[in-house]
């Protein structure tokens, strides 16, 4: 993992789970498989997590952390030909889904960036 990236998002969390507030030890990379964990490896695409929610057994998480931050990417302008590319080539949400209220807390309180 890139050292600076890993930083920022170690600041940006201040060492917490940045989902439920818990001491977090595990970076989780929200963009993964076939190589694209390393590809599309940004600060925004990586969060600090405690073990409980750094499990993958529960895959509707990861799924909810992709549909957060593509939710974050159309608040800030992209289209989602932009999003699609930003994200590794899936959608889970369409542009006008956004307005339905999901939020991405760890990024929208705009440290780490």
């Amino acid at each position: 993992m890139n050292r600076m990236i890993r930083q920022k998002v170690m600041e940006r969390s201040g060492g917490r789970c940045e989902l439920c507030g818990a001491v977090a030890g595990e970076l989780h990379h929200i963009i993964s498989g076939r190589g694209k964990r390393k590809q599309y490896e940004r600060v925004e695409t990586c969060i600090m997590l405690c073990r409980r929610c750094h499990n993958h057994n529960k895959i509707e998480n990861m799924i909810t952390l992709k549909m957060r931050l593509q939710s974050y990417y159309f608040r800030q302008g992209y289209n989602e030909e932009q999003v699609r590319v930003l994200m590794g080539g899936k959608l889970y949400l369409q542009n006008d889904e956004v307005a339905k209220g999901l939020r991405c807390p760890w990024l929208e309180r705009g440290i780490g960036k």
